[in-house]
């Protein structure tokens, strides 16, 4: 009777053993393109949601103080007095509501912009857990992750292009020598973040390009053929 014991255990572990050989264990894994695609969707979503935050997409002067403006932020600004006077505050801060920000193409462009930075790092962290932990991104997942990030793209580089309608508020005229208008600088320039912001736009679109390569299938087999 033991020997009859040891024998059935014997069996049932030589038919475990010739079932993992007949069906391996289909996962998947970021390839050498999806590493690149992975790092390089993070670079471009830290990039454009960095400069959307940062209020240095126009360089302007008022009183002889450089000025500074962005979507719904902006540094140096002139503020009246107890006296009846105005004065210059020389500090960077945001609207204080989303009502104040001074033009309807600056609020949409906010709208815009900001929708495609979240969904473009969200997809970036998702591609950076995937390279640390197979399974997460399939072929199909990739590929959906790269349609949502060419409408990320889409939308950072909507926002960007719409941002200088807004140009014909007061106080971006003032700013602007009373010159600027829509796609009019006036006296002013774009700035640092402006460029980000684009540059990030465009690589957003060049990283869905690579989401068709990033997942491969890979089989594990946890035994050996002998």
């Amino acid at each position: 009777m033991i020997r009859t014991g040891l024998n059935d255990n014997s069996s049932w572990k030589t038919e475990l053993i010739q079932r993992a050989r007949r069906q391996p264990t289909a996962m998947t894994r970021l390839s050498g393109v999806g590493v690149f695609w992975a790092l390089l969707s993070l670079l471009a979503a830290v990039g454009a949601s960095f400069g959307f935050y940062m209020p240095y997409w126009l360089q302007g002067q008022l009183n002889g103080i450089p000025v500074y403006f962005g979507v719904f932020r902006r540094c140096n600004y002139p503020r009246r007095t107890f006296n009846d006077e105005f004065e210059m505050v020389e500090q960077c801060g945001r609207y204080s509501s989303f009502t104040d920000i001074p033009s309807l193409w600056w609020q949409v462009a906010t709208i815009a912009v900001g929708t495609g930075c979240g969904l473009a790092v969200l997809i970036a962290l998702i591609a950076i857990l995937a390279i640390c932990i197979r399974g997460i991104i399939s072929p199909f997942i990739a590929r959906i992750a790269g349609v949502l990030q060419m409408c990320s793209g889409l939308l950072i580089g909507g926002g960007v292009a719409i941002y200088p309608h807004g140009w014909t508020s007061m106080e971006v005229q003032q700013a602007c020598g009373n010159l600027s208008g829509s796609y009019k600088f006036g006296t002013c320039t774009f700035y640092w973040a402006f460029y980000l912001t684009a540059g990030g736009a465009a690589l957003t679109l060049i990283t869905a390009m690579f989401s068709c390569c990033a997942s491969t299938p890979k089989r594990d087999r946890p035994y050996d053929d002998v």
